[in-house]
């Protein structure tokens, strides 16, 4: 899912009103939004349940999400088999050598917010909803190197991760990214960081995967360069315990992943599945 927190995080000491203010990825790919080749960037959506709601007024956002779909007690359900909403898009604008698709998740756990301020948890976390895959944060020496400075140490890290992607292209990307938390909720926003995109060490880049005579080899390196995303954990005040989690995935789609097949909508869903059973199994074990 894209998910490029590959560092441990620490707790704020005091959270901010607002992560617009305070997560710089975030109020970018709100506003002017993510650039997805040339001079064109997309705009993420913004989040489903904003902080500060009572009862009522969540209950009516996540009634009016999953209507068709679902019941609210279905989507509600206290389970880590509970359903969840898949959505996935096309976004404009983008190029048209490698379209950019919006993939959007929402999802409800169990658990205690308070978690999220243990470093070791929510690295658990997040590791557990990006799947198969290997990846190791960049130390200050290796950004030293490549002239790069956090901005801020306590909510900021970079990471590399590698990984294949439905069987079909194997991707390595390195990401920056930033969290914040606020009395209701938790963001974390990440993105492929262009810098990286030459680096011998931390390549930006994708590979097909072939497969011929039973066994596998990976094809040529091409850069990639175009993919971000954000989560939001939000508390909710009725049922208890229950977390409402959205994530929102832009990414480019170069035409040579899949040759022109429509694989995501065939076999995505089962990918976003298995990774939210994960994060459920993960948050329960917070539980009062």
């Amino acid at each position: 899912m894209f998910v490029l927190v590959l560092a441990s995080f620490t707790a704020a000491a005091q959270a901010p009103k607002d992560h617009e203010s305070a997560n710089p990825i975030y109020k970018s790919f709100l506003d002017p939004g993510l650039p997805v080749g040339g001079n064109a960037k997309a705009k993420f959506p913004a989040p489903t349940m904003t902080d500060g709601l009572d009862a009522a007024k969540q209950r009516a956002i996540i009634d009016a999400l999953v209507k068709d779909e679902y019941s609210y007690d279905q989507f509600a359900r206290k389970s880590v088999v509970a359903p969840q909403l898949l959505k996935l898009r096309d976004v404009t604008p983008s190029d048209p050598k490698a379209p950019a698709r919006g993939v959007d998740v929402w999802f409800i756990a169990y658990g205690d917010l308070k978690a999220l301020d243990d470093d070791q948890f929510l690295d658990r976390l997040v590791n557990a909803g990006k799947g198969e895959g290997k990846g190791a944060a960049l130390s200050k020496d290796d950004l030293a190197k490549r002239k790069i400075t956090l901005s801020d140490d306590k909510h900021e890290s970079y990471g590399h991760i590698e990984f294949d992607f439905l069987e079909k292209v194997h991707l390595k990307a390195t990401g920056r990214v930033f969290w914040t938390r606020t009395h209701d909720s938790v963001v974390v926003a990440g993105e492929i960081d262009p810098r990286f995109q030459d680096d011998r060490e931390f390549p930006n880049q994708w590979q097909s995967i072939i497969k011929e005579g039973g066994s596998a080899k990976l094809g040529p390196a091409n850069p990639w360069s175009s993919a971000g995303f954000y989560l939001k954990i939000t508390k909710l005040v009725e049922p208890a315990d229950a977390l409402f989690i959205e994530q929102h995935v832009i990414f480019a789609e170069p035409t040579g992943w899949f040759n022109g097949a429509n694989l995501l909508r065939s076999k995505l869903p089962i990918a976003v599945q298995s990774n939210v059973r994960s994060m459920r199994k993960e948050l329960l074990k917070t539980g009062k």
